[in-house]
């Protein structure tokens, strides 16, 4: 539902009705106002939410990579070695 505003009365600015119109319009803007200030609270609080999900998210897959890393260096990463194997089979003509 949208209001309809005075917009061009402003020659009548000392006349109580204009007045009483004109105040009508900021309460109106007003609530307009709020309306918009809620839907941005609503837009921050989800953009937030959204942002610690993705840094949990980031620092899960960190963690992950970071597990592999440790693996690899320490030898017991299976996938690691079975490539590394492979390719080495590979180059030895071993295995196609």
């Amino acid at each position: 539902m949208t209001a309809q505003l005075a917009t061009n009365e402003l020659s009548a600015v000392n006349d109580e009705p204009f007045r009483k119109v004109l105040i009508s319009n900021f309460e109106i803007i007003q609530q307009y106002l709020n309306k918009f200030d809620e839907l941005a609270d609503e837009v921050n609080s989800d953009q937030s939410q959204q942002s610690a999900d993705l840094d949990k998210k980031f620092t899960d897959m960190q963690q992950q990579m970071n597990d592999k890393i440790n693996r690899i260096t320490m030898g017991t990463d299976e996938d690691t070695i079975r490539l590394v194997v492979t390719a080495i089979l590979q180059e030895q003509g071993v295995i196609k």
